[in-house]
């Protein structure tokens, strides 16, 4: 969906195209702005991809449009198909972690954090048995 907020941008990510020397993706969040319906719209921008996006991410709140911003961001870039990382990561990785809805109550909530956090300690008790390596190889 197009939308007229204007960008004016607090963050930029600059993410590599695998295969691909010197092609970059560029993705802007701008600062969330108050609508005149009440609610909030936090513009993201983002170039590189077979065709640029140019969307706006909506909230009750500063924060929630900034964070469904960075989420949306997040699915545009897996849906794109375009193998893209951030830092020399693997492909696919954006650094733009995925986020727990919240609509499901706090139980779901907690329960998500309870898996997530025992899958990295997991990976920490691994890479400690090994010694310090990596935990993946």
């Amino acid at each position: 969906m197009q939308d007229d907020t204007p960008l004016e941008p607090i963050a930029e990510r600059r993410l590599s195209v695998v295969g691909e020397p010197g092609r970059m993706v560029t993705v802007t969040i701008g600062k969330p702005m108050l609508k005149p319906s009440g609610d909030w719209a936090c513009p993201v921008d983002i170039q590189g991809l077979h065709e640029a996006v140019r969307d706006s991410a909506y909230g009750v709140d500063a924060v929630q449009a900034l964070q469904l911003a960075l989420e949306g961001a997040r699915q545009t870039l897996k849906k794109s198909g375009l193998a893209v990382t951030w830092c020399d990561g693997e492909p696919g990785e954006t650094g733009l972690p995925i986020v727990v809805p919240y609509i499901f109550g706090r139980a779901f909530d907690e329960r998500m954090e309870q898996l997530i956090d025992e899958e990295i300690q997991k990976l920490v008790d691994e890479k400690k048995a090994r010694g310090g390596q990596g935990a993946a190889g």
